[in-house]
């Protein structure tokens, strides 16, 4: 008897499981661009140089600074909406030493000239070996800029490399989600 019952149990534990894990299912990503996407952007639209250049290595995508020492490529337009916490999320493979890297968002609408030359995301740096950097762009970008362009905005993204006209940095995946 008591092992009729522990068995009814144990079953209906495993369904009421399986039915939550069904739940749970689906991608956590609103947004992802590999290797391929990014090897088809642009060349960043600046107010003046750094209009770098994209190509498609071995499982990554290659983006060269311009001639004057730093540049890049930027995304298709996306929407933001800050109200959701979103995370960003760029997975670089290599960034030789000497140079550097960084990533920036340009809303469509600026409301200030100096806007046009976009706001930092990541600084800056050499973070490399295949590992995701990260940042919350809501917190990064702050009040400040919510104030001006409202939780909702449209804008690019900007990849680039820095530190010489020889610079690049090798980026497998770009993707976001939302923390809320």
């Amino acid at each position: 008897m008591w092992k009729k019952v522990l068995l009814t149990v144990v079953l209906l534990g495993v369904l009421i499981c399986t039915a939550g894990c069904d739940g749970m299912k689906g991608d956590i990503y609103f947004w992802v661009k590999d290797y391929n996407d990014i090897a088809s952007w642009k060349s960043m639209v600046t107010p003046g140089g750094g209009e770098g250049s994209v190509t498609k290595g071995d499982q990554v995508a290659i983006i060269q600074a311009a001639p004057d020492g730093w540049g890049g490529v930027q995304s298709e337009k996306v929407t933001l909406d800050l109200s959701k916490n979103p995370m960003l999320l760029v997975q670089v493979r290599e960034n030789h030493d000497g140079f550097k890297w960084g990533a920036k968002f340009v809303p469509s609408n600026l409301q200030m000239e100096d806007h046009a030359w976009g706001f930092y995301l990541i600084e800056d740096n050499n973070f490399k070996w295949n590992n995701y950097a990260g940042v919350d762009l809501r917190a990064k970008l702050g009040q400040i800029f919510i104030d001006m362009y409202g939780e909702k905005v449209e804008g690019v993204f900007w990849l680039y490399a820095a530190g010489s006209p020889d610079a690049t940095v090798e980026i497998t995946s770009v993707k976001m989600f939302n923390q809320k």
